[in-house]
């Protein structure tokens, strides 16, 4: 029964969330503190980034208001790819959307989806991670929603808390973040000469973007 219910939280929030939107106006969009590009490392184990275009049109599909698509090459054929994209407002066509409706629509087949822990500064955040396959090839994805002073994880709470802060905030800003790790040689096989695996890779680029995001992203509110 849970279950079932679970399934219908997305659509209620968004129904609600259009309500609410009739009600008290819709949000205006809140820029940038800083340049997204300001929460790159500069380098990550030895690696400068490599910016990956992206086509216009899937940039204007995607309602993002900014973006930063990088990859940092560790060796000749294993790298690992950062994507931050920031709505500066969440209404009609730049509502965001889980990496895990996308990836598969372009061919790749989930085989794994689980929230995990991650330690930034020394305390446990939670992040989304699956694994996804296209033919024999795999690969690893962490993500998460980071804005108005929050990171969430969940697709429902993404959506609970942009309509609660919209009524009471008027403000729906939000980054996504992903990052994505091949899995070249398998799943628990050190990634070139870093010496982590996979997992402990994207969590180690993901502790290192965490905090500097939070000083480009508009403070939260009443901050």
């Amino acid at each position: 029964m849970l279950d079932a219910i679970a399934k219908f939280l997305p659509a209620g929030a968004l129904g609600i969330g259009t309500a609410v939107t009739l009600l008290v106006g819709t949000p205006k969009p809140t820029p940038l503190r800083a340049p997204l590009l300001d929460a790159l490392p500069a380098t990550f184990f030895g690696a400068t980034p490599t910016k990956v275009a992206i086509g216009d049109d899937e940039v204007a599909n995607s309602g993002v208001s900014d973006y930063i698509n990088r990859v940092y090459m560790l060796s000749a054929d294993e790298g690992i790819s950062l994507y931050i994209g920031y709505h500066a407002t969440q209404q009609g066509d730049k509502r965001m959307h889980s990496p895990t409706l996308c990836l598969p629509g372009s061919g790749w087949t989930p085989v794994g989806e689980q929230i995990v822990t991650i330690p930034v500064a020394n305390k446990p955040v939670a992040v989304n991670r699956f694994v996804l396959q296209n033919g024999k090839n795999r690969i690893l994805v962490y993500y998460w929603f980071q804005g108005r002073g929050r990171l969430t994880a969940g697709q429902a709470d993404l959506k609970l808390n942009a309509m609660r802060d919209a009524l009471f905030t008027h403000r729906d800003e939000e980054a996504l973040v992903r990052i994505i790790v091949p899995l070249v040689k398998g799943d628990s096989t050190p990634v070139a000469s870093t010496g982590l695996v996979p997992d402990s890779l994207a969590a180690k680029l993901a502790e290192a973007i965490i905090a500097p995001l939070n000083k480009s992203l508009p403070a939260a509110p009443g901050a």
